[in-house]
Formats: structure tokens, C-alpha cells, sequence
């Protein structure tokens, strides 16, 4: 048997760099080592590792971008700075592909893989959620300017975060990624 957590962990990375459709099963196995039918036997198909590589990202990278959000000890604005910053140094960390890879894995699915469409903006509905779920417990606590749809700033913050993958993808460096960060932020409905 392989080790199921490695070989995932190989398979995020290989599919964050190339997107689900330019993936193909002789690119994983080389990638993780493993052989064709033990991923087929612990995964059926690449739609099934696929499924299993979302989950390991959530579980990974994605817990590390929104802890900050998830911390009761921070002020809505620190939340998001922090959300913001993570995505900055996350999306440009050397090492791993640019931007984000629900994001990027998501940019070329044709038609044909409308399951792992699916998948992928489940995972962004539900951050996209998290987040605002977090702007409206700070709107009503009166962090925020009074007249401030948290669901409008979620879906800014979060169309910044998107931006910023592309910028990464496109080679935008880590103190560029923070000046984007940096003017969203400086638009922040503060309550008076």
C-alpha cells in the first residue's frame, strides 16, 4: 500500500500547475510514484483523485489561508488584513504553483468534466460563505459602517482574492500581491 496523504499531497500540486484537464493519469502516476492500479483501486478514476486532492487542499492549504477568519480573538478588519496577507504570501510562496488552486484547476475544465466544475465551486461557495458568515457577525457587533452589505463586501473581498491568483499565475510578486491587499483594504466601510 502507499502512503495515501504523500501521494495526495504530490497530486495537489500536480494538478494546481496544469488544471484538472491537462492532467492525465501517466502524469499522475509519474508524479506520485504510484502505480496506475493502485490509483484506480484507491480512487476509481481521476475524477475520484480529483475529488480526494479538493479535500486534501481544504484540509492543507486552505485551513492555513482562512484561520484568520476563524479567530474569535481578532477583529473583523484584522480577520480579513490577515485573510488578505495569507492569500498574498500563499498565492507567490515559492515552492508551490502560483495562485490558488481552486482558483486555478477550475480555469480549464472543459464541459465535459461538469462534475469537477461542480466540486471546485462548491469549495469556493463555502470560503466565499465562511467569509461572509464572518463580515455579518462583525456587522452586527458594529464593526462595520452601519449602512454595509456583508454580502457584497464578502463577494469584494473574495473577487480580490480571485484577482490576486490570476496576478500570481501571471508572475505578480509577493509586495505586489500586498499593494493589491493593501488598497482593498484601505476601502474598509469602518464603522463611524
Amino acid at each position: 500500500m502507499f502512503d495515501t496523504d504523500a501521494a495526495l499531497d504530490k497530486a495537489v500540486r500536480l494538478f494546481w500547475q496544469r488544471g484538472y484537464e491537462a492532467t492525465s493519469m501517466a502524469d499522475l502516476v509519474a508524479e506520485t510514484g504510484v502505480a496506475a492500479a493502485s490509483l484506480y483501486a484507491a480512487f476509481d478514476n481521476k475524477a475520484g483523485l480529483f475529488a480526494a486532492v479538493i479535500e486534501r487542499y481544504a484540509a492543507t492549504f486552505s485551513v492555513h489561508l482562512y484561520a484568520p477568519i476563524n479567530d474569535p480573538a481578532l477583529s473583523t478588519y484584522e480577520a480579513v488584513k490577515g485573510l488578505l496577507e495569507r492569500a498574498a504570501s500563499s498565492f507567490s510562496e515559492p515552492g508551490t504553483p502560483a495562485g490558488c488552486f481552486m482558483y486555478s484547476a477550475a480555469a480549464a475544465v472543459s464541459p465535459a468534466s461538469a462534475a469537477i466544475e461542480c466540486l471546485l465551486r462548491d469549495k469556493r461557495i463555502a470560503a466565499e460563505a465562511l467569509l461572509i458568515e464572518r463580515l455579518q457577525r462583525g456587522a452586527a457587533q458594529g464593526e462595520l459602517a452601519a449602512n454595509t452589505d456583508p454580502v457584497v463586501l464578502g463577494k469584494f473581498i473574495n473577487t480580490v482574492m480571485e484577482g490576486m491568483s490570476v496576478q500570481a499565475r501571471d508572475g505578480a510578486t509577493i509586495n505586489e500581491l500586498l499593494s493589491i491587499a493593501k488598497m482593498a483594504l484601505d476601502r474598509w466601510p469602518a464603522a463611524i
